[in-house]
């Protein structure tokens, strides 16, 4: 092989990867997006969010989120409970309903989740908020 192939055989290497890398990461950050937008429900309307992120001695990221909606009480509950795999409700008082669970997403990433939904008049409020807890390795803690 001379050098001119040589060169032409390392150029297609690095560009294919290049292409995987900006795939992965594309997929990476497409997952990122659709992942902090999760509990948006179809067609509501967004009345408030916010984020929070702490970084000892955990990481943790929350987000909270209230939002509005005219459908029917049943098909916000639904969507929500299989979404989030709530399950049924841990708490009922009056016209509002919550669902939580906790879940270990994969290796130290730990996933709190709770849905209030509660029926008022015309509209359903949704009251949403995750918390992603990343417990850092003991011999890290005792460093930070």
């Amino acid at each position: 092989m001379d050098r001119r192939e040589s060169r032409k055989l390392l150029l297609r290497i690095a560009l294919v990867t290049l292409a995987l890398v900006v795939a992965i990461w594309g997929r990476l950050a497409l997952w990122a997006w659709q992942t902090y937008h999760a509990a948006r429900y179809p067609g509501a309307e967004v009345i408030d969010a916010g984020d929070f992120v702490r970084l000892v001695p955990n990481l943790v990221f929350r987000r909270v989120e209230t939002y509005r909606s005219t459908d029917p009480f049943n098909l916000i509950y639904n969507w929500y409970s299989q979404r989030f795999a709530l399950g049924p409700e841990r708490y009922a008082t009056g016209s509002c309903l919550l669902m939580a669970r906790s879940a270990h997403v994969f290796g130290p990433l730990h996933l709190n989740a709770s849905v209030m939904v509660c029926d008022a008049g015309p509209i359903r409020m949704m009251f949403v908020q995750r918390t992603y807890l990343l417990r850092y390795p003991a011999w890290l803690q005792r460093w930070m």
